[in-house]
């Protein structure tokens, strides 16, 4: 079996993101196929570890417990914790955790999870006159970086299309985050309109620009309410409008679906596949969102999910699914079974794990 380390500074197990549930997805399924420890930087709860090996079958060690250190700090952390340990192949989550390629003791595969290509994340911001609110790379120092690894994974189709023309098929990793599809009835009289989301910034301007743009002809034409789950709810601009509640952070995410009779997702900005998308898609609840939102779901747009960009069209888009109940069911059973046959652990995982063992045959069809 092979060894496997694998290096992240996010706190996967608060699962308030979709990168965050991403990264312990992927931790679940490698622990099924090589001797898996995961190392993060921290700061961490006490006793982490402890809770984490009762949840997943890997070794977890926290490099930093109190505080934050410099790379610095972390990567002398690392390289004592690696003396005397060896590893098939090390895996490194997102670019900016790159450093840790210069702590690295022992000659081992070494592959980068990069989620999403930082330069067009920075190009889409200064369309929108955000540069600078996050991390940034230009493309010539981001294409350098992804030809030191040996893979590079990243999460939807355009992405892979982009990095495969930049390192090459044999290094390129197309590896989504899976998602268990769970279908919920729909039901005849839309009620609840819902955006689930973290307060990312692309996705406090797309719920304002929703509120502002398109929710006063909607509440005003439909006995409906819009629902705001999630850390977004603290980036509103203005003061609730009319049957706008902000219902904050649930638990169960399973019953925001269950009481969801439409979702959107009117994000106009940002980088990557849209988990939050694929979410929706494997609930099997209505989903309106942007071009920009639809990135690596191309296949079922407008077949199981609406597209809209300008207020008008998404104000239609919303209003034909409250309108009409055969065409809310006729999405909701494409998106399931699109997600059944392309978002199981499986067949977004399969390449990594081909990866790790050196099969010759990496990726697999799609």
């Amino acid at each position: 079996m092979k060894k496997v380390l694998l290096i992240s500074d996010v706190n996967f197990w608060e699962k308030s993101s979709g990168h965050r549930m991403r990264i312990g997805a992927l931790i679940e399924y490698l622990s099924h196929y090589v001797q898996l420890t995961v190392v993060n930087t921290g700061p961490t709860p006490e006793n982490i570890e402890i809770m984490l090996g009762t949840v997943y079958n890997a070794e977890f060690f926290i490099l930093e417990k109190t505080k934050y250190l410099n790379s610095n700090g972390y990567g002398r952390r690392l390289k004592a914790f690696l003396k005397g340990r060896q590893f098939d192949t090390v895996v490194i989550e997102y670019i900016h955790s790159s450093y840790f390629l210069n702590f690295l003791v022992n000659d081992a595969r070494i592959i980068l999870d990069a989620h999403d290509i930082i330069s067009d994340r920075a190009d889409e911001f200064k369309k929108f006159n955000y540069a600078g609110a996050l991390y940034e790379l230009s493309g010539e120092t981001e294409n350098k970086i992804f030809n030191v690894y040996d893979h590079v994974m990243v999460l939807c189709e355009p992405d892979y299309e982009k990095l495969e023309s930049i390192i090459g098929a044999d290094k390129a990793l197309l590896c989504p985050h899976p998602v268990a599809p769970y279908p919920h009835k729909i039901r005849n009289e839309v009620k609840n309109i819902v955006f689930i989301a973290s307060a990312y910034l692309p996705n406090k301007d797309a719920i304002n620009f929703f509120i502002d743009n398109c929710w006063p002809q909607l509440s005003a034409k439909y006995p409906v309410q819009l629902s705001i789950y999630g850390t977004v709810g603290e980036g509103l601009n203005y003061p609730l409008k009319a049957n706008v509640l902000r219902k904050g952070f649930v638990a169960d995410i399973n019953h925001i679906y269950e009481e969801a009779d439409i979702i959107i997702n009117p994000v106009r900005f940002g980088a990557g596949l849209k988990i939050k998308n694929v979410e929706a898609l494997a609930h099997g609840i209505p989903l309106v969102t942007t071009t920009h939102g639809a990135r690596g779901l191309e296949a079922i747009r407008n077949k199981g999910f609406l597209v809209a960009d300008e207020p008008a069209d998404f104000i239609e888009a919303v209003s034909s699914l409250i309108d009409n109940f055969r065409l809310r069911n006729e999405l909701s059973e494409c998106a399931v079974d699109f997600i059944k046959e392309n978002f199981s652990p499986e067949k977004c995982f399969t390449p990594l794990l081909n990866a790790i063992n050196n099969d010759v045959d990496i990726q697999t069809d799609r």
